[in-house]
């Protein structure tokens, strides 16, 4: 999220980003004709829409939905048709968690030459690009704009901030995973 603007709700910022997930998915859809067209997928593009849905999709919009949107909404007495909203959209994360992580599987077969590879990617991406518009549409039409009238002027400019501080930390963040990440698969103790 580039910078934050005056007068803008928590859920035109997570919205914004829904426009850019969007433009995402119509590429998948691009690369699903490709495919059909040619009998081949392009692995790198492949690859590339399995770390744009696992980092920017999922880390960074869902982190910012489920660290900060939902804990402050959880504390909050919201109505019980919210809450189970809510809890039903951090089962869809998981579920977009899973399918992610099946494209970057089927994409890693496809380059090692297994023969149900391709199918196994148009599965995922069919899977992702009719999925994740419901999803969406289901926080844009039915869950932010009550979300932010639990809030007041002053809670919805402070998490603003903090989405904004959110995605400025977010690279620090996922670069110290990736270094722990290794020292932990090499066997290295971290230095302090």
């Amino acid at each position: 999220m580039a910078q934050v603007q005056r007068g803008m709700l928590p859920a035109g910022a997570l919205m914004t980003e829904h426009r850019l997930i969007e433009r995402m998915l119509s590429l998948m859809r691009v690369e699903l004709d490709r495919i059909g067209a040619y009998g081949r997928a392009d692995p790198d593009f492949i690859g590339s829409a399995a770390s744009f849905i696992k980092e920017y999709a999922d880390i960074c919009h869902h982190g910012k939905e489920e660290r900060v949107l939902f804990v402050r909404l959880s504390e909050k007495p919201v109505s019980p048709g919210l809450k189970k909203m809510m809890d039903d959209l951090m089962e869809e994360h998981v579920f977009i968690r899973n399918l992610t992580n099946d494209l970057a599987r089927a994409n890693e077969s496809y380059i090692q030459g297994k023969p149900e590879a391709t199918a196994d990617i148009i599965s995922s991406i069919n899977s992702i690009v009719e999925f994740y518009p419901r999803h969406v549409e289901k926080e844009e039409e039915h869950f932010f704009l009550p979300a932010m009238d639990y809030f007041s002027d002053a809670e919805r400019r402070d998490m603003l901030q903090t989405f904004h501080e959110f995605d400025s930390r977010l690279f620090h963040d996922e670069y110290r995973m990736v270094v722990s990440s290794l020292e932990e698969r090499w066997h290295v103790q971290p230095r302090h």
